[in-house]
């Protein structure tokens, strides 16, 4: 298998599954599939708590609207880990889910993180061993073949949740993809399984100086590379980053769209979910910089008056592209 990445993303999960797409159909555009889901994956907890699913539950679910079964395999022994080696002997491609601490490439992570990177593997070579790697985050881009025996660590070791994917085709075939009012839904109305995305920043809205405590008192990161504590902190800022990056590949797939009526000209649909997604990612690393910082600090009132802007701005541009969207699904019956 000769295929190469297309593009390189900030977002390891979506620029590995892409990869793993054009792998497996080489003339898929990865935005008409990744980019077709608008989900929060955030819900309140019975106690009022906002809280996120892993971003792979939408992911999965956006892949079977296009006939795809992306199947997730667990690696809790070697056993687990030998059955994608031996998906990678049959000429298939995968991604893993790797412990960053122990990926060599990935130096941002590598000795210091055990939290989760995703890359893609490819080309199995049994007659040395090694195997084709493919990293398309934007931090470290690296394509080029290593020995399959230090992968075991990242795959083997500890319990990151550790995991390997493939792409399958679904037993009852394409489903419909055409789900402009869904897509609107969960931009701005009742969401579906999760909060929509103005559900969101209206609870972050409310509730501001609570999420701000909770994003300060998260863990700094501990000695010898321990395992890292995803407490409501950290998974507070994960997941507005996640839904930062879905809706910048929502944007992106609203723009592969023109046939359906959803262009992704200047002003359009497209361009106003852009610009959610940059809000709401000032939104989020303002709260990691506000968690970090001392009251007291000169800065910190400065900071802390630029989030409401940002978040009435998010809403107004979030409810601005669902509108648009369910026009478009009105005018297409």
């Amino acid at each position: 298998m000769t295929q190469t990445a297309r593009f390189t993303d900030s977002s390891c999960y979506h620029a590995a599954l892409a990869t793993l797409l054009t792998a497996t159909e080489p003339h898929t555009d990865p935005f008409s599939v990744l980019g077709n889901n608008a989900a929060t994956a955030a819900r309140l907890t019975t106690d009022g708590e906002l809280t996120f699913s892993d971003p792979l539950e939408p992911l999965t679910a956006t892949f079977a609207r296009h006939g795809h079964r992306l199947a997730h395999h667990p690696v809790r022994t070697e056993a687990d880990w030998r059955q994608a080696l031996d998906t990678l002997r049959s000429g298939r491609a995968v991604a893993i889910a790797a412990d960053a601490f122990h990926l060599e490439h990935y130096w941002v992570g590598f000795r210091t993180s055990h939290a989760l990177h995703v890359v893609v593997l490819e080309d199995f070579d049994a007659a040395t061993a090694t195997v084709r790697l493919v990293d398309p985050g934007e931090a470290v881009f690296f394509d080029g073949r290593l020995p399959v025996a230090r992968l075991t660590s990242a795959m083997c070791e500890g319990d990151a949740g550790q995991a390997w994917m493939e792409i399958l085709p679904l037993d009852t075939g394409r489903t419909d993809t055409g789900a402009l009012p869904d897509l609107a839904r969960q931009l701005s109305g009742d969401g579906g399984p999760w909060l929509s995305g103005t559900a969101l920043v209206r609870q972050l809205q409310q509730h501001l100086d609570s999420y701000l405590t909770v994003v300060g008192s998260r863990p700094r990161g501990s000695a010898g590379g321990a395992q890292q504590d995803w407490g409501p902190g950290p998974r507070l800022l994960l997941g507005l980053w996640w839904y930062h990056h879905t809706l910048r590949w929502l944007a992106g797939h609203l723009r592969t769209r023109t046939t359906d009526g959803a262009p992704g000209a200047e002003g359009g649909p497209a361009e106003t979910v852009e610009q959610a997604s940059r809000d709401l990612l000032v939104v989020r690393n303002l709260m990691m910089r506000l968690g970090a910082m001392d009251e007291t600090d000169d800065r910190f009132a400065r900071f802390r008056a630029q989030l409401q802007p940002r978040l009435e701005t998010t809403l107004r541009n979030l409810e601005s592209a669902a509108a648009a969207l369910t026009a478009l699904a009105k005018e297409q019956q």
